[in-house]
């Protein structure tokens, strides 16, 4: 079935076009629409110019902002920047504006201020706001300069949505619509064989998947240690970090320090991430923070369950024991045993993998997605 939203224009702003999972999702979202004829268009804040950057269509603007600008800090908004949004919204004219999180949040608010009041402005929100906002000087500007503009707010989880909601006290409009997989992506994907034989794994070897940013909310430290307890058990185990960060120099050291530079293989950023979930036997999700996790979709799309600590939205997109495992804490003892109990079972992680693909594809399709921002781009933009 084919939705459209008629004579309806959508903005969408992110930070930067960078191929990670929250602006991914955006840019799939964005060409979902455009697809059943709605006009739309993304518009990024700041510069970006490295590979791994999301092709932009034809219509999309960069603003070409510096993230490390002083002005970025005090006052937190640079008028020159906040002047291009302005006047890119202006030429536009949207019914609709959805904000990705991060600084499109403080950049919406302040732009408000100068564009027509009919225009409805959406908070996306991608990550735990009790996670990034501890602070409480940092926490009163959200409240009371921020999100006070703000005309709604969509959660990519449950467990987002109510962090916001319990921090700011945000009392507007409010859903929940999950993250989706956009199944293009799958269509020509590889055999589990023919992955291994691209990237060099042998057939019967056991193959653990780290698939995205290097960066301290996604803790590739504890993802070396749980490798390096899964090893004393499965001496040759294999383990591919798919991605790219602050913290590569320093995981790299820890995994040459714990004695697994033949165990675990950096892989960098990927455009086509497919191949490296293939060829995988299972992802283990070691982060301190999340929303609902895209990898988690994505993988389990493919057949490959997860082994993850209790964060953000997993709950809502694995059963605990059934598609994969949850766990209470985040020790990577505990990862280990998990990790250890489906690598030494195949009959096990197998099932546990057709549960969970069951389970995305029926609750995780862009269709349902679509028709859920849909109908709330239309009460919103009657409202």
């Amino acid at each position: 079935m084919q939705i459209s939203i008629s004579g309806m224009k959508i903005l969408f702003l992110d930070t930067k076009p960078i191929r990670r999972g929250a602006q991914v999702f955006l840019d799939d979202l964005s060409r979902q629409f455009e697809e059943r004829n709605t006009a739309v268009k993304k518009v990024y804040l700041y510069e970006y110019n490295e590979d791994v950057k999301l092709d932009l269509q034809q219509q999309d603007s960069e603003l070409n902002g510096n993230e490390s600008h002083l002005f970025e800090k005090v006052p937190t908004i640079h008028p020159g920047l906040l002047i291009k949004l302005i006047k890119v919204i202006r030429q536009f004219k949207p019914d609709i504006i959805l904000l990705n999180g991060s600084r499109t949040l403080k950049y919406g608010a302040a732009a408000k201020l100068f564009l027509p009041s009919s225009i409805k402005w959406i908070y996306r929100i991608i990550d735990s706001p009790k996670f990034w906002n501890r602070n409480p000087v940092k926490q009163w500007y959200y409240r009371n300069l921020v999100l006070s503009q703000i005309d709604a707010a969509v959660g990519v989880s449950a467990a987002s949505l109510n962090d916001m909601i319990s921090l700011h006290g945000f009392n507007k409009p409010s859903t929940v619509i999950h993250r989706a997989i956009n199944d293009d992506k799958f269509r020509s994907s590889p055999q589990r064989n023919q992955s291994r034989s691209q990237l060099g794994l042998g057939e019967n070897e056991k193959v653990v998947l780290f698939l995205g940013n290097l960066t301290p909310q996604k803790r590739p430290d504890r993802f070396i240690e749980i490798i390096h307890l899964i090893k004393q058990s499965i001496p040759e185990i294999k383990a591919l970090i798919v991605g790219d960060g602050i913290l590569k120099t320093e995981t790299e050291q820890k995994t040459i320090s714990l004695g697994l530079s033949d165990n675990i293989r950096f892989c960098g950023y990927q455009k086509d991430v497919v191949p490296f979930i293939a060829a995988s036997d299972l992802l283990i999700l070691s982060s301190d923070t999340e929303g609902l996790p895209g990898v988690v979709l994505e993988c389990g799309f493919m057949g490959i369950p997860t082994v993850s600590g209790d964060v953000g939205g997993i709950k809502e997109c694995v059963d605990n024991g059934t598609t994969g495992f949850v766990l209470q804490d985040k020790l990577p003892a505990s990862y280990a045993d998990k990790a250890i109990q489906l690598l030494s079972d195949d009959a096990l992680r197998n099932t546990m993998g057709e549960k969970q693909k069951i389970k995305v594809k029926s609750d995780f399709t862009m269709e349902k997605v679509i028709g859920k921002y849909n109908s709330f781009f239309e009460k919103m933009s009657k409202s």
